[in-house]
């Protein structure tokens, strides 16, 4: 399934792929990829996938901004050049992260600038051994955007993401999976196929807990411990009158592996 050129779609056995597919630009972003993206993604779902990779075709992940959207915006007024790209992404950031599947970030060569924002906005990380994460902003007098700051802060915490953004220093995958910031290493060249296994084996997911999840780790970092206590206690409960919740109890007490319906 081929929805755009800069964007090539697959789904197999409840694994929706999506590949950034602008190898000779190391797949760099344009305000037409980033605006598809989060759609391509909900279209995937919608067809059956139970959980997404992302990767990139080539060389690269992804090398952040077009180069040529970034030389125009510079020729005159950046704002509204670059505006419809940050813009974009930022609503496909959003609505990635409220599918009810997880998302799995396959990473070869270089994730630049907004290109590490998105694999830092999957649920997991899969890199290859010569994958880098490069936040390249302070290297441009630029500060981060594409949730680089939101996801570095909860995975590493403050001083050592502000570190890391200061220095503007690649972290390589083994480094990745020693801070926490990637599930594994897999043999280069092999990430892809190293991610579609691991996501194979989430697609029993349950999507209201997932959701629920990710809401409760993103708030555990600005919340007090009352404060969140009462958020897990909401949240819980609200799981309680589904059929998900029903039916991994009584698979529990069956023995049996549970159908999580998302209902």
């Amino acid at each position: 399934m081929s929805l755009e050129k800069s964007l090539e779609t697959s789904l197999t056995d409840e694994v929706g792929t999506i590949e950034l597919n602008r190898p000779e630009q190391m797949n760099a972003l344009t305000v037409e990829l980033v605006a598809s993206l989060g759609e391509m993604a909900a279209s995937l779902v919608e067809h059956g996938a139970r959980v997404l990779v992302l990767s990139g075709r080539g060389p690269a992940f992804c090398a952040g901004a077009d180069l040529s959207l970034v030389d125009r915006a510079l020729a005159g007024e950046p704002a509204p050049v670059l505006t419809p790209l940050v813009e974009g992404l930022h609503a496909s950031l959003k609505r990635l992260r409220g599918l009810p599947v997880p998302l799995v970030a396959a990473v070869e060569g270089p994730a630049v600038g907004a290109g590490m924002g998105l694999a830092l906005a999957a649920d997991l990380r899969v890199l290859g051994k010569g994958a880098r994460l490069i936040p390249g902003y302070m290297g441009i007098g630029s500060s981060p955007d594409g949730g680089v700051s939101y996801f570095l802060t909860r995975m590493l915490g403050s001083a050592r993401a502000a570190a890391l953004l200061l220095r503007n220093r690649p972290v390589g995958a083994d480094e990745a999976v020693a801070l926490g910031l990637a599930e594994s290493v897999a043999e280069q060249g092999s990430a892809l196929e190293a991610a579609r296994q691991l996501a194979r084996a989430l697609t029993g997911t349950p999507p209201l807990a997932l959701l629920r999840v990710r809401e409760l780790v993103d708030q555990a970092t600005v919340l007090g411990l009352a404060d969140q206590l009462d958020l897990e206690q909401r949240l819980v409960t609200e799981l309680w009158g589904t059929h998900d919740f029903t039916e991994g109890v009584r698979a529990f007490v069956e023995r049996r592996k549970p159908e999580f319906r998302g209902d």
